[in-house]
């Protein structure tokens, strides 16, 4: 074999184990930071921001209670339509005790347990119907917890209503029209709903979740 072909062989050789062998790993570039973490629970609903930071610290320096995530279809970590029976009920929770003796169908109202202070909730067959901002003994003046959209009692009706997306309605209040009013935003992408009870221009009261509960002047009532 002459020198030319000995040498085109070697180059054969070259390029056939070239081609065997694996390519180099591609080199990244250095990661920004670490990646982004989800929520534990995802904001459903257009759930408000003011109502998942706490309060700003007062004049005085004392730091506000720190309030709890709520929307249309939570308060905490309680959801609307979730079960929830007496077999349920411990020593956590307290009941309004409306549904004593009653069956099927019955209807109470809790509070305390897993839901923000100052929220209750309306149970009726053995489900979560809707959330008021209201304790059973109504004594909500001191409430720091807001609703969903970042709205809280005491509000004016004009603060309350910048707050809420458009769309909402209005008539009469059941028991004095002259001054009070129910202002309602039914969500167009689903089943659940927002009432305010509005009197002398002041957010009273306020219930949100299913919009057929939330329809229900005096709930379980």
């Amino acid at each position: 074999m002459n020198s030319a072909l000995r040498q085109g062989s070697a180059l054969l050789m070259m390029v056939g184990m070239a081609a065997c062998t694996p390519p180099d790993p591609p080199v990244l570039p250095p990661a920004a930071g670490p990646a982004a973490v989800a929520p534990a629970r995802e904001a459903a609903d257009r759930d408000d921001a003011h109502a998942q930071r706490p309060l700003e610290a007062d004049a005085a320096g004392e730091e506000a209670p720190a309030v709890v995530s709520v929307a249309l279809d939570h308060a905490g970590d309680v959801l609307v339509g979730q079960r929830f029976s007496a077999a349920d009920v411990t020593e956590a929770w307290h009941s309004a005790g409306l549904a004593d003796g009653l069956g099927s169908g019955a209807c109470d109202y809790y509070e305390r347990g897993s839901l923000p202070e100052g929220v209750s909730m309306m149970v009726e067959d053995d489900h979560v119907q809707r959330f008021d901002l209201d304790p059973i003994d109504g004594s909500y003046d001191a409430i720091a917890q807001p609703g969903p959209f970042g709205i809280r009692l005491g509000m004016s009706r004009a603060q309350a209503l910048a707050l809420l997306p458009p769309g909402s309605t209005s008539r009469p209040h059941a028991y004095d029209p002259e001054v009070g009013e129910y202002v309602t935003w039914q969500d167009p992408g689903s089943d659940l709903a927002i009432r305010l009870e509005i009197f002398g221009g002041e957010i009273t009261k306020l219930y949100w979740g299913a919009s057929g509960a939330v329809e229900l002047i005096e709930g379980c009532a």
